[in-house]
């Protein structure tokens, strides 16, 4: 068994592309692979769980907190065999987001003791690359650089430059290869922070083309890295790691023994059938316009009783028979606003369940989708009209960050005052009517600056109140509230606070 941490000094340095392949060669080796991305991000966790064909999970302390951290790491989602052969091939593969010392990364290498694996552009430098590991290597105690993969080499003779100048000037850290700078070979583009999604690709044979480009990248990837000495270095490397496994298991099995000690005395897992058991079936957007979900969130909510069943706004006609909840997560609905748009059949559909008091929770992309109207490069199109603003792409800057989310008025998702963390990542803005919009205006607002949208008579209102971690004790209304549908740019995580699930899955068993 052993384990991995893949980082940089920067994003775009062929993290994702490394990760990717190497998790698909060790999976073809035998390896049971649990593969993880650090930070917020959706795409790359999506784009190599199609590639590996292995659900990669986020790893953020922020989002997923301290206490439940060692089970989601360990457990890997799911049983991992801790009551079978522990001695099986297992690889725990983790990418960093953007550089080793940026955000929670160093964080998670240092307390899982992770062995580090550098990923280094070397694009237009040579022998300086020696200082910048050196400098990753050394910057900070109680992190193991043990290798590095030297990224967009242009030569035989540009990497062994660098790695002679590595090894004569660097203890303990192997170099395990490089990789040619090849853009007809590495064709999985980038948007906004991370790879291009291939469930956003063309159709016809968009899957088939996919694997095609996986398989080629992963052996270019490994033409010039050598993956049994990546492999016998990780493995003697992975002892912190293995150790604290190991500990986790010995614990799970003895609390897994008291319980079955207790089980027929107390009857600790006895559940009487009653009403309250019954199964809430939530109805999730998932297509190409809607596919950014934190999948813990799924976990958590299945665990309160849920029944998750997927649906298209892009496609399908009806709501899924006897939904209780609809969640509309983030994506691209800029996008396929068009498609969206006239597809009136579902957007009837949920603005009945609207009107009828179902809940519905949206976040970023689904907000959109709430929204009066999306424009997107000077083209605008109707859509559901549930929340009273329309919604803009257009010339429109970046809001990016980690939010602390408090409940400032009671809704289905809990009391005043409850709190849940979240991250924002979005370049759509809300804007209010304006005298050229003749639209039919449901609510009543100021123009232009939806922290002025009023709470008015028909039912509006602002249920959260956000604080940035980058602007700590100033709080903004967010959280748009009409009837039981909630819409609000930040993506909460359920792990950060579990009553969030349980409050929704509860209020959908009493409407």
């Amino acid at each position: 068994m052993f384990s991995v941490f893949f980082a940089s000094d920067r994003s775009s340095s062929g993290k994702s592309m490394i990760t990717m392949a190497f998790s698909k060669k060790v999976k073809e080796l035998g390896y049971r692979v649990n593969v993880f991305k650090t930070g917020p991000d959706f795409l790359d966790p999506i784009v190599i769980s199609r590639a590996v064909k292995t659900e990669v999970k986020n790893l953020d302390p922020f989002l997923i907190p301290a206490k439940f951290l060692n089970s989601w790491v360990f457990n890997g989602g799911d049983d991992m065999g801790y009551n079978g052969d522990l001695n099986k091939k297992r690889a725990f593969i983790v990418e960093s987001a953007m550089g080793l010392y940026d955000g929670n990364s160093y964080k998670v290498a240092k307390n899982f003791k992770f062995p580090v694996v550098l990923v280094m552009d070397s694009k237009r430098i040579s022998s300086t690359m020696a200082s910048l590991v050196y400098g990753l290597k050394k910057y900070k105690k109680w992190v193991n650089v043990c290798g590095v993969i030297l990224n967009n080499i242009s030569s035989a003779r540009h990497y062994q430059i660098i790695f002679d100048e590595i090894k004569e000037n660097i203890k303990d850290i192997e170099v395990f290869g490089y990789v040619l700078n090849d853009e007809g070979v590495f064709s999985i583009k980038e948007r906004h922070l991370g790879l291009i999604a291939p469930i956003t690709q063309k159709k016809g044979g968009a899957d088939e083309g996919f694997e095609k480009i996986v398989n080629n990248i992963k052996d270019e990837v490994f033409h010039n890295i050598n993956i049994d000495l990546m492999i016998r270095t990780l493995e003697k490397e992975s002892d912190g790691f293995n150790n604290l496994f190991f500990n986790y298991v010995g614990q799970i099995k003895n609390t897994q023994f008291k319980a079955e000690s207790n089980k027929n005395n107390k009857g600790l897992f006895i559940k009487k059938k009653n009403n309250k058991n019954k199964k809430v079936k939530i109805a999730v957007a998932y297509d190409k316009a809607f596919f950014f979900y934190y999948n813990f969130n799924f976990e958590i909510l299945k665990s309160f009783g849920a029944e998750i069943v997927f649906f298209s706004p892009l496609v399908d006609k009806t709501i899924p028979k006897g939904t209780g909840v609809i969640y509309i997560g983030g994506g691209y609905p800029e996008i396929y606003a068009k498609n969206l748009a006239e597809n009136h059949g579902i957007l009837n559909e949920i603005y009945k369940f609207f009107k009828n008091n179902g809940i519905i929770y949206a976040e970023c992309g689904g907000l959109m989708y709430l929204s009066k109207s999306l424009t997107y490069k000077g083209e605008s199109w109707d859509l559901s009209g549930i929340l009273p603003f329309n919604v803009t792409m257009d010339n429109t800057g970046l809001s990016l960050g980690y939010r602390n989310v408090y409940l400032r008025e009671k809704s289905f998702l809990g009391d005043k005052g409850l709190r849940v963390n979240g991250h924002e990542f979005h370049y759509s803005k809300i804007i209010t009517n304006d005298q050229n919009d003749n639209r039919d205006n449901r609510y009543s607002y100021d123009n232009h600056n939806p922290d002025n949208l009023k709470e008015n008579s028909v039912g509006f209102k602002n249920v959260f109140e956000c604080e940035s971690l980058a602007s700590p004790g100033i709080l903004k209304k967010e959280g748009y509230n009409v009837l039981n549908a909630v819409g609000s740019y930040v993506h909460l995580s359920f792990f950060s606070n579990k009553l969030i699930a349980k409050n929704i899955i509860d209020n959908a068993k009493i409407i």
